[in-house]
């Protein structure tokens, strides 16, 4: 006869990461001035989670992406710290595309190294100080339909319409952390915005926030090609859009917000027995560039058009001119190594993936594992580009496949049309050692 369930263990930290006004921003190359004001603060949050000799740490930060080098640099800080194997910590990035520039790999402006010393070291204090807050914790999660925020900008009607809720309470019911996820690009303020801000997320943490209590902290889905309802192509113009405005980032943060709400009433408790951490690197092909004379000659033709062009539009140009100019004389890497990570709270199951992919990682997971319930977040690790999963997007092209990968050194062609689903079945082989009740090698922890 088994005993009583045994709760397990769960600290929640939040740190403020907000860059300084004047700092350079990421998320749009026409967009070339510095910040001028602060709309709402960025923050670093970290959830720890221990039950028994096993651990997971997940913080999530409100940054556009890290360089995969930088999300293992933090993770390894972390674990080091903590005393714990450094698969068992997990650091993502919300993607707003309304923080300052981390990235030391792409073209352009280079980033403010001082910013990215504190802005990394308070994601690696988020991360230490909840693992010092952990108290005995009880979860719950639930699910809500949402479908009147994500767009596919790509044409079709896919999307992600699920809000995942999952919240830790202490032993008097009391909410210590509300996690939510919906998978959408924080992208409603454009180019033009010059304001520090993390977009709709921040909003639907306000939002949730005065709605529940406790601490909140949000994870992104697969969004690769999901935003609020404009195409990749609208922000090469850093003119004004109408429905691009603080108000609408507060709008869908309010939508959002009642999802959440709404999935925490469905809500039901997950017994959790165990934790479970597992990660491995995959290998994903990346197509060559071009010869060095096709090289030269796009430089050339790009340069050209810069110097007749001013603003948004030069800033472009000069970005990829760069980009040709860097691959004209070394040899094509062959692709790149990617994380990919899933944890377990009890039976609940986090996928967690680098890059953008697509939408249709998370939808065709769900699917495979028979795991509605399945949390698959994007932007773990590092963001290195857009990761479609079925081929015909790749042969379709668009910004996604045939532009994106012009801002970064990690890349001399776009991702091969086999990348995606080497992804998938990396990630698939991961989960379902779980799902199938294989052992997965729980880690000792202190």
């Amino acid at each position: 006869m088994s005993g009583p369930l045994e709760p397990a263990l769960v600290g929640v930290a939040t740190v403020d990461i907000t860059p300084p006004v004047g700092s350079l921003m990421a998320g749009f190359a026409v967009r070339v001035a510095p910040s001028a004001g602060v709309h709402d603060p960025l923050l670093a949050t970290a959830v720890a989670v221990s039950h028994g000799d096993s651990a997971s740490v997940i913080v999530s930060a409100d940054l556009i992406s890290l360089d995969m080098g930088d999300a293992a640099e933090i993770g390894r800080r972390i674990a080091e710290d903590l005393g714990i194997p450094a698969g068992s910590v997990a650091v993502t990035v919300s993607h707003t595309h309304g923080g300052p520039k981390v990235k030391a790999l792409g073209f352009g402006a280079q980033r403010d190294e001082k910013y990215v010393e504190s802005g990394f070291a308070g994601i690696v204090n988020a991360g230490r100080r909840a693992w010092k807050a952990r108290r005995s914790a009880w979860m719950r999660s639930g699910v809500a339909y949402l479908d009147s925020v994500a767009h596919n900008r790509r044409g079709t009607e896919v999307i992600d319409p699920t809000v995942f809720a999952i919240q830790w309470t202490d032993d008097a019911g009391a909410p210590i952390v509300t996690i939510f996820s919906h998978a959408c690009h924080p992208v409603t303020l454009g180019p033009d915005n010059l304001s520090i801000t993390a977009d709709w997320p921040g909003a639907a943490r306000r939002h949730v926030r005065e709605a529940v209590g406790g601490e909140v902290m949000f994870v992104q889905g697969c969004c690769g090609q999901i935003n609020t309802g404009h195409l990749a192509t609208d922000s090469f113009s850093a003119e004004p859009a109408p429905k691009r405005t603080f108000a609408e980032a507060d709008a869908i943060g309010a939508r959002v917000g009642d999802g959440v709400s709404r999935a925490l009433r469905a809500a039901d408790p997950v017994p959790v027995v165990d934790v479970v951490a597992t990660s491995r690197r995959v290998w994903l092909p990346t197509r060559p560039a071009p010869d060095a004379s096709t090289l030269r000659e796009w430089a050339r033709a790009w340069k050209l058009e810069a110097a007749a062009k001013s603003g948004p539009r030069r800033a472009l140009l000069e970005v990829w001119s760069e980009w040709a100019l860097y691959w004209r004389d070394r040899p094509s890497p062959g692709g790149l190594e990617v994380p990919v990570s899933v944890h377990w709270w009890g039976g609940f199951g986090i996928v967690m993936l680098p890059g953008e992919p697509f939408v249709e990682f998370a939808l065709d997971l769900r699917n495979a594992l028979r795991r509605p319930d399945l949390l698959v977040m994007g932007y773990t690790g590092g963001v290195p580009g857009y990761i479609p999963l079925r081929e015909a997007d790749y042969a379709a092209g668009g910004y996604e496949i045939e532009m994106a990968y012009r801002s970064s050194r990690l890349f001399s062609g776009p991702y091969t049309p086999d990348a995606g689903r080497i992804l998938y079945e990396a990630a698939l082989d991961l989960a379902r050692e779980r799902v199938a009740g294989r052992p997965v090698g729980l880690r000792r922890v202190p």
